[in-house]
């Protein structure tokens, strides 16, 4: 049997992110748990953002944003940017965060941060209170020394070590180990003729 819990915001578990806005001189972050890959070709992001915050009134000012994945040991840090506004507050000297210039555009990526998207606003849904900003991701970062693989290529997602939040108990955690390989496991379901 399953209970009814009616309409809710809830996905367990969503991924977490700090997202960057404003320009490198004077940067706004802001922690962000409403994001996905929405497309491949081009690459897009989704981030839903509440219509009164201080970083969608950045995003829109320029267009863009990075999004960066912090890794567990920033818990606290990326905690405080998703309750403390950017309006009171300059969250990156607060957290001790190094912004770095980014390759093609204005806001920084976060040097602390394993994994980190370039991204320009495609389209913007207003959804209710909140606001869905479709992003090409025009760049990608990662910490190379750490995260290739030197025979694949690949990121290693142990080292990128990200976060994810259970909105229904307010909970972060982090990944667990691997149960299974993606477009390849499900092949021993298919029907042999």
């Amino acid at each position: 049997m399953k209970a009814r819990l009616g309409p809710k915001d809830k996905i367990i578990p969503h991924p977490v992110a700090l997202v960057v806005s404003g320009s490198f001189r004077n940067p706004n972050i802001v922690t962000v748990g409403k994001i996905g890959i929405v497309a491949s070709d081009p690459p897009v992001v989704g981030i839903s953002l509440r219509k009164d915050r201080y970083s969608l009134q950045l995003i829109r000012e320029t267009g863009q944003f990075s999004v960066n994945t912090p890794s567990s040991k920033h818990c606290r840090e990326t905690d405080y940017c998703g309750i403390v506004s950017g309006r009171d507050s300059d969250k990156i000297k607060d957290i001790k965060m190094t912004p770095l210039r980014s390759s093609l555009i204005d806001s920084p990526i976060l040097k602390e941060c394993p994994y980190n998207l370039e991204c320009k606003v495609i389209q913007e849904i207003m959804l209710g209170d909140w606001v869905l900003l479709l992003a090409e991701i025009c760049e990608v970062h990662v910490d190379e020394d750490k995260l290739i693989d030197s025979v694949t290529g690949s990121i290693d997602i142990t080292k990128v070590d990200p976060m994810v939040f259970c909105s229904s108990i307010n909970e972060y955690r982090v990944l667990g180990k691997k149960v299974g390989k993606g477009f390849h496991d499900g092949n021993s379901l298919r029907k042999k003729d």
